[in-house]
């Protein structure tokens, strides 16, 4: 990682770290002065209250955990599915095929047109309303097919940008079309697109905070859970916010690992 990205890096850390602290200040200094009055209470006690009447009270913890497993549950599943769905329009909107290539293009505006929490209501509410589905397979189905329409257009810039010369002087060492497409475009595409994949990737998982619409219990659910039993927001929201730059951060690092893989030369 170069020099100057590990400076910014620091000083997001950093950023994150003094909104933490001036959020737990603000949260308490209102309260602290009346216990230091009392001499019954002091700060560390109250936060230790706090937190254990919204996180171990009742074992309210699992709610985060179980949300934090839906959370990635949908999220993984999404984009691999996704990333089919993406891959199928794409060689659609490339076919010669009027009627594919048609198909294909009415897909990804109508997908790339509508907020994705129209879609997940739209979907739950009235297209499956009559099907006996949960709500979180709706969400995976409804992410899927969302992310594929991104996905082939990422794909399709790909493919596009390698260039006709390569698909004809593959043809002319004598390999067939789907050879040249498996050892000499596709390698290429991988390199040019993963950068945009990978953003797209993080951004579904962020994405899936509004699941919580159609009732399924998310990552960020769970936090409104707690908070209508415990009528306090700040340890929900202080914990699902560092498990989101946690599971984002460790994704990130894998992500980036790859990308080193698959192109030595950049640097991420």
């Amino acid at each position: 990682m170069k020099k100057k990205y590990r400076i910014v890096l620091y000083i997001v850390i950093l950023i994150i770290i003094l909104i933490l602290i001036s959020s737990i200040w603000y949260y308490f200094k209102n309260d602290y002065s009346v216990y230091k009055d009392n001499h019954n209470h002091n700060f560390v006690e109250k936060i230790k209250k706090s937190f254990y009447n919204n996180i171990i009270e009742k074992n309210r913890y699992n709610i985060i955990f179980n949300g934090l497993k839906n959370t990635i549950l949908i999220s993984f599943l999404s984009i691999l599915f996704g990333t089919a769905i993406g891959a199928v329009i794409c060689f659609m909107n490339m076919s010669k095929n009027i009627a594919f290539k048609c198909f294909a293009k009415l897909y990804i505006r109508f997908f790339r047109g509508i907020p994705i929490v129209l879609l997940l209501l739209l979907t739950y509410y009235v297209v499956l309303a009559s099907v006996r589905i949960t709500s979180l397979t709706v969400s995976i189905i409804v992410f899927s097919v969302y992310f594929g329409a991104y996905a082939s257009e990422i794909f399709r810039s790909g493919i596009k940008s390698v260039g006709n010369g390569q698909i004809e002087a593959g043809l002319s060492m004598g390999f067939t079309k789907f050879q040249t497409l498996l050892y000499i475009i596709l390698p290429q595409t991988i390199k040019i697109i993963f950068p945009v994949y990978k953003g797209e990737f993080i951004t579904i998982i962020k994405l899936t905070s509004v699941v919580g619409y159609i009732g399924v219990q998310d990552l960020t659910r769970a936090t409104d859970i707690i908070r209508s039993q415990t009528f306090d927001a700040f340890f929900p929201l202080i914990l699902t916010t560092i498990l989101y730059f946690i599971v984002i951060g460790i994704l990130i690092l894998i992500l980036n690992s790859i990308e080193k893989r698959i192109n030595p030369r950049k640097e991420v």
